[in-house]
C-alpha cells in the first residue's frame, strides 16, 4: 500500500473513532466542532432505559490545546426531559497529530449540577495510536464527586478498530467501573461490545455508535446494556 493510501485511512483531527474512549487528535487552532451525545442506560433484565443527552461545543485554543463546554439533559423513558448540569473541560495533546502508532493526551473536566450545589472533577490520561488500518485507544479516568457524599470513580476504557474503508471503522469497546464510597465500594464492573464509526469526506461530519453489555454478574444499580451514539459536525 502506498504512503498516499495509508494516509487516507488516518482519522482527521478531533474525529472520535470510539464512543467511550477519546483518540489522539484534537480540534486544530481556531476550529469549532459541535458534538451530540445520546446515551441509553438500560436496567439489567428490563426494557426500561434512562436517556442522557449531552451537547458539546469544542474549540481549538491552539493546535494542541482544546476546550469543550457541555450542556447535559436526561430522562427516563416515560418522563419529560430535564436539565441535569454543565461540564467544562480542557484537553492537551502531546506531540504531533496524525498517523502515529502512539500518542498521549492530558484531560481535566469540571462537572456542575444545575444549581451548582454539587460539583465534580474528572482527570483522564488518554493513550491512542494508529498502525496502518488498525486504530486503538486506552483512557484511564479518575473522577471525584462532591455532593451528599464523596464518591470516587475509577473508569479505564478501551477501544480497538479496523479501517475497512476510509469512512468506516468497525471495532470493539469496553470499560471498567469501580466506585469508592463512604457507604461501601461497588465494583469492579466490566462492559464490552461492538462499535462502528462512519465519516464523511474530510471528516467534516462523522458518527460513532457503540453498544456495551455487562460481563460481570452484577453492575452499578443493576445496569444492563449501554448504547451510545455520537454525532459531530465541524463548523
Amino acid at each position: 500500500m502506498t504512503p498516499l493510501l495509508l494516509l487516507a485511512f488516518h482519522a482527521t483531527a478531533g474525529e472520535r473513532t470510539f464512543a467511550f474512549s477519546y483518540g489522539y487528535g484534537t480540534v486544530p487552532k481556531g476550529g469549532v466542532e459541535l458534538e451530540q451525545y445520546t446515551t441509553a442506560y438500560g436496567k439489567d433484565g428490563s426494557s426500561v432505559y434512562f436517556w442522557e443527552h449531552q451537547t458539546e461545543l469544542e474549540y481549538g485554543i491552539t493546535d494542541k490545546l482544546e476546550a469543550g463546554l457541555y450542556l447535559v439533559q436526561g430522562h427516563w423513558e416515560s418522563d419529560p426531559l430535564s436539565f441535569r448540569g454543565y461540564k467544562a473541560r480542557l484537553r492537551y495533546r502531546f506531540g504531533n497529530a496524525g498517523g502515529s502508532p502512539f500518542g498521549a493526551n492530558a484531560y481535566v473536566e469540571y462537572i456542575g449540577s444545575p444549581t451548582f450545589d454539587e460539583h465534580g472533577v474528572e482527570l483522564k490520561a488518554i493513550f491512542a495510536g494508529e498502525v496502518k488500518r488498525f486504530e486503538w485507544a486506552v483512557n484511564v479516568e479518575y473522577e471525584v464527586e462532591f455532593g451528599s457524599e464523596l464518591v470516587q470513580e475509577i473508569e479505564p476504557t478501551f477501544g480497538a478498530g479496523i479501517h475497512v474503508a476510509r469512512p468506516v471503522v468497525v471495532g470493539i469497546e469496553g470499560k471498567f467501573e469501580q466506585y469508592i464510597k463512604p457507604s461501601g465500594n461497588e465494583g469492579p464492573f466490566l462492559f464490552v461490545g461492538p462499535s462502528i464509526h462512519l465519516a464523511g469526506q474530510g471528516g467534516k461530519v462523522w458518527w460513532t455508535l457503540a453498544a456495551i453489555a455487562p460481563v460481570t454478574p452484577l453492575t452499578i444499580e443493576d445496569q444492563g446494556v449501554t448504547i451510545r451514539s455520537l454525532v459531530a459536525v465541524n463548523l
